[in-house]
């Protein structure tokens, strides 16, 4: 995995800084990707609470939302601000009373979102420096196949796939978490090699 990495760009500041919280690297990524494992073998689970999580942010983004329109009504966007409260706020509710069309819907939502984060992964890991431009790369991979996958598959996967993209997700970003922090705390060259002198 240390392949995917590339520590040479760090300063020895830098490096030195990321050595010794390396271990926070690691609890995070055997964090996320705990969850990630827990939400493959309990793929429709996940996608029930991933649903009703989401159900509950519109819902409550929602309300807020006319709370914000009712409170600053005195102006010419009053109607705009309240109708956009209101629409985000049923489209919570909808989602948290029904579910299952809730996941069909926000199934088609998700895959369009993964198409996305593979071609800014991709092109974040081709185009910026940073030290794990490689797993940028693979992950962007992985995100857009996965993506292709949800929309092509669409309506009838929907009871699970939620789950199993955004488990899918939080592994990888956990593995490559835990590949950094590891190589951080071992000290992996930061350097190229000199070649032997002959």
């Amino acid at each position: 995995m240390s392949m995917l990495l590339n520590l040479s760009m760090l300063g020895a500041e830098e490096r030195e800084m990321l050595r010794r919280g390396w271990g926070t690297f690691v609890a995070m990524g055997v964090l996320f990707a705990l969850l990630g494992v827990a939400g493959l073998v309990y793929a429709g689970l996940a996608t029930l609470v991933t649903v009703i999580f989401v159900g509950w942010i519109f819902a409550v983004a929602g309300f807020a939302g006319v709370l914000h329109a009712v409170f600053r009504k005195g102006w010419s966007g009053f109607v705009l601000d309240l109708l956009a409260g209101l629409v985000t706020g049923i489209a919570g509710v909808f989602i948290i009373l029904h579910p299952a069309e809730g996941a069909s819907v926000l199934t088609a939502v998700v895959g369009v979102m993964f198409l996305v984060g593979g071609i800014f992964r991709l092109g974040a890991g081709v185009a910026l420096r940073n030290p794990y431009a490689g797993w940028f790369v693979f992950h962007g991979i992985i995100s857009l196949l996965l993506g292709l996958m949800i929309l092509v598959e669409w309506p009838y996967t929907a009871v699970w796939v939620i789950g199993t993209l955004v488990s899918i997700d939080l592994l990888l970003d956990g593995l490559r978490l835990i590949s950094f922090g590891l190589a951080v705390k071992s000290g992996v060259p930061a350097e190229p090699l000199a070649p032997p002198a002959a």
